[in-house]
């Protein structure tokens, strides 16, 4: 066959006639006589020299029989795209309309002979595509089955293994990302295409996570002597199976994979620094949380593959010295000292010891982070420090002592004034413990009257480093099979196995004993509740009913509870869902919204405050911006309310039912010969007074440098949803006096982002928004005299639009932006109605759900990043 070239082969038989041919054969012999001759087509027999080693065709040959290796017949470079092209085609139809008509008349030999050798020998990429897509496509059972036993069958010969390592030699990785999702939702989208067949044994998820990890591995341990490897898919491959299927799996491989050579924890610290962002806290938190390997070694494990990357890589060090400490928080010390060991193994790596421990005395002595967060969250960042200490040696603590002491003195008072004792005692323990490091006033030391408790005694425990005495070992989440010639294992444990519950504990729904907690009564109850210890379930129902209540408090507090409408919402901002409430983001957005209400001016500069300040995440950023929209719309309401008669006002007196169906009836049977016309009543609109809070302190400080917001860069999410909120209480405000200068306000605010050339569409969006309202509220002396060059300059811009942007709904929204300014600034006309401006014409991505006569709007927030 190697004499015989593509274009000899092609011209044997013509490729349409062969195609014709194979799908529609009149009986299976046929059918086999067209597959032989395809078969020769694409592939030829495999002389003494393969790529594959001994072991590989002894895996294939006992996974599927097939005892000849065939090789692909690639041509030359010019025909060999419409070569892989044609071969894909006859795959399809080989999953598809042979299955459904021949595939049951043919003998298992023949099958693998014929039918599976195709997939097995061909090109891996294309292969997996073409089954894939088959699968997802077929409709007919037969080929959902035919798909079903193919994938299995390249399963099976490690066809995954080679695909990895394919990729990981690639010049070019394109679409990788698509690719490693395709590889880590099999499961998926066998359990919806194959609900009806009881065939998932391999692909059931708990098993299919060892097998992709496996051959993982094995892939890992072909590239360890190749050069040019590029860990990039095996990065992103490994985060999403972290992500979609079990973690602690997947960490547990990797262990076991450096367990077997240094080498091997190299090519783990490579493919963990390819891993996606949102990815990376998935896969690193595990190897801290390891229970099932000793401490010594695991230290040594981590020190390999974490220690030669955190200086290195920012990322991996922000999550495990900035998120894991001072945000995650575990129970036991023992994932703690494993945190800062790949710290003390180097000499540049040291000096993020000290710096982190800076950064745990400053958030130790804060005095909101005293006052507002849990106990158990300030006990850790104790324990943190100590530890810290513990690994510092002398001469290091001699350096930075006069900065401990200054962090000491300023942090002692809030402990020493806190309310909680708890805070008291964690506070003097902490600062006897750093003292007697340090060395201070070794005759007379440093010395609080406290009462020794648990917690205490554990603090001082630190000071011996940890020791495994009372630690037991337990067993991993699966018995992996490990073998070192890179074999697929067949079998695996029974990774979830219902038979044996003993260890579980039933639970009841807290929902069935909220009726017998009694919900507070005052404000200041509430935030009693919401800032105490939580120490039982029955704390967390007082939590529950305080949540479902304070909202009905603050409506009825509105004008009299500015102080304590501020601290609810200091409590509320930062707090988080600690356990299950269905309706707890609803609750809290509620309740911001409602305190805004309450207090508008000092809880809108609050907010507009934090919303500048470091230690917010994007989805609390978000949250800030739409409490200050939906608070804008309740304030700037003004309804018409009708004089009440006199059924209503005796409704509202809790008459008996039967006394007001016989006031109904008689007012039914009286007949008046001329009834009082009803005078409307209407409403103040309190926005008018305190629409500067909600616009001037929102946008002074967006230029300010923060570590975790970059609103031109990587944050334009957040820089869209600011603009519009600015224009959304700029329309709430439109009769305000003030409302032409916080209009030419906010044109010169949105000029600066029209000079910016690379913009994302949603921030033009909300720039066009924004400068539509501005044109729509300006009386006509202002926009002449004061606000019609940068008008005209926006215009200008907005008309590039046209032609630059790839986004329909910009176009869109741009034009009417347009009509507006050519109808304001040219006519001289009326402005369209704004209402109906702001409910159609707003930003598609931007809308919120208080606009609700738009089928297509959707509200951003939290929930959706």
């Amino acid at each position: 066959y190697k004499s015989i070239t593509f274009i000899e082969k092609m011209s044997c038989r013509d490729w349409g006639e062969l195609e014709l041919s194979l799908k529609h054969c009149s009986s299976v012999e046929e059918l086999k006589q067209c597959l032989e001759e395809l078969q020769s087509l694409f592939f030829v027999v495999s002389s003494s020299t393969s790529n594959l080693t001994d072991a590989e065709k002894l895996t294939i040959c006992q996974s599927t029989g097939i005892q000849q290796e065939l090789i692909f017949n690639v041509p030359s470079t010019d025909q060999q795209s419409s070569f892989v092209i044609k071969f894909s085609r006859y795959l399809r139809i080989l999953l598809e309309d042979v299955a459904i008509k021949w595939l049951s008349q043919i003998s298992e030999n023949e099958k693998k002979k014929l039918y599976y050798s195709n997939f097995i020998y061909g090109p891996v990429l294309d292969c997996f595509l073409t089954i894939l897509s088959s699968l997802k496509q077929g409709k007919h059972l037969k080929v959902i089955q035919a798909c079903y036993d193919v994938l299995k069958q390249f399963v099976s010969v490690g066809r995954l293994q080679q695909l990895i390592v394919e990729k990981s030699l690639a010049r070019s990785n394109v679409e990788i990302e698509s690719l490693a999702t395709h590889l880590c939702n099999i499961p998926e989208c066998i359990d919806n295409k194959m609900n009806l067949l009881n065939t998932h044994d391999m692909f059931e998820k708990s098993n299919y996570i060892v097998v992709l990890m496996q051959n993982i591995l094995g892939a890992l341990e072909r590239l360890q002597h190749q050069s040019s490897v590029k860990y990039d898919f095996v990065g992103k491959l490994v985060g999403k199976l972290a992500i979609l299927g079990d973690k602690n799996v997947v960490v547990q491989c990797l262990l076991e994979f450096v367990n077997r050579g240094h080498e091997n924890g190299e090519q783990v610290s490579e493919v963990l620094t390819f891993v996606s962002s949102q990815h990376l806290e998935a896969v690193t938190l595990p190897f801290f949380t390891c229970d099932y390997i000793p401490f010594h070694d695991l230290k040594q494990f981590i020190d390999i593959v974490f220690g030669p990357k955190i200086v290195l890589i920012g990322k991996l060090c922000t999550l495990i010295y900035h998120r894991l400490i001072f945000i995650k928080y575990f129970k036991d010390v023992r994932p703690k000292y494993l945190l800062f060991y790949p710290l003390t193994t180097r000499e540049e790596r040291r000096y993020l010891l000290t710096k982190t421990l800076f950064e745990l005395l400053t958030v130790w002595g804060n005095k909101s982070s005293v006052d507002l967060q849990p106990y158990e969250h300030h006990l850790a960042i104790c324990e943190s420090i100590i530890i810290c200490f513990y690994y510092m040696d002398n001469d290091e603590r001699v350096a930075i002592k006069e900065k401990i002491m200054l962090l000491l003195a300023a942090g002692m008072p809030v402990h020493l004034d806190s309310n909680h004792s708890d805070f008291r005692r964690a506070g003097m323990v902490t600062a006897e413990i750093l003292t007697q490091f340090l060395g201070i006033n070794t005759e007379a030391p440093l010395k609080f009257d406290y009462d020794e408790t648990d917690d205490t005694r554990k603090l001082k425990s630190l000071l011996e480093g940890y020791t495994e005495q009372d630690f037991v070992v337990k067993e991993p989440p699966v018995q992996l099979i490990v073998e070192s010639d890179n074999k697929v294992p067949d079998k695996f444990a029974d990774l979830d196995s219902d038979d044996d519950d003993e260890d579980l504990k039933p639970f009841s729904s807290s929902d069935k004993n909220l009726a017998s907690v009694k919900p507070p009564v005052y404000l200041k109850e509430c935030i009693e509740i919401l800032t105490e210890t939580r120490e039982s379930d029955k704390d967390i129902d007082k939590i529950a009913v305080t949540l479902r209540t304070l909202p009905k408090l603050l409506d009825e507090a509105k004008g009299n509870a500015d102080e304590l409408a501020l601290e609810i919402t200091q409590i509320i901002l930062s707090m988080s869902s600690e356990f299950y409430m269905e309706d707890f983001n609803e609750l809290r957005k509620k309740i911001l919204i409602n305190c805004t209400v309450a207090a508008p001016r000092t809880v809108a500069d609050y907010l507009s405050y934090q919303f500048y300040e470091d230690n917010y995440t994007i989805g609390h950023r978000l949250d800030i911006l739409n409490v200050i929209v939906e608070a804008s719309r309740v304030l700037s309401r003004i309804e018409v309310i009708p004089q009440e008669d006199e059924i209503e006002k005796l409704k509202k007196l809790n008459m008996k039912p039967w006394e007001i169906e016989v006031l109904e009836r008689l007012k039914k049977k009286t007949k008046r010969f001329n009834s009082a016309t009803k005078i409307p009543i209407g409403k103040e609109n309190k926005f008018n007074s305190v629409c500067g809070n909600f616009f001037y302190a929102l946008m002074n400080q967006y230029d300010k440098e923060l570590r975790t917001l970059s609103l031109t860069e990587e944050d334009t999410l957040v820089l869209g949803r600011l603009i519009y909120t600015l224009g959304v209480v700029l329309h709430c405000a439109s009769n305000a006096p003030a409302a032409p200068n916080m209009g030419k306000t906010l044109l010169d605010f949105v000029r600066v982002f029209t000079d910016i050339y690379v913009l994302d569409e949603y921030v033009k969006q909300a720039i066009l928004f924004s400068t539509s309202i501005v044109a729509q509220i300006s009386p006509v002396a202002v926009m002449t005299a004061e606000i019609y060059p940068q008008l005209m300059d926006i215009r200008l811009w907005a008309e590039e639009l046209l032609t630059e942007s790839i986004s329909a709904d910009t176009t869109e929204l741009a034009v009417y932006a347009l009509d507006i300014m050519d109808t304001v600034i040219g006519r001289g006309l009326f402005p369209p109605d704004m209402n109906s401006f702001s409910k159609e014409y707003a930003p598609l991505s931007l809308k919120d759900t208080v606009i609700n006569t738009n089928p297509k709007i959707c509200e951003i927030s939290s929930s959706d990043l």
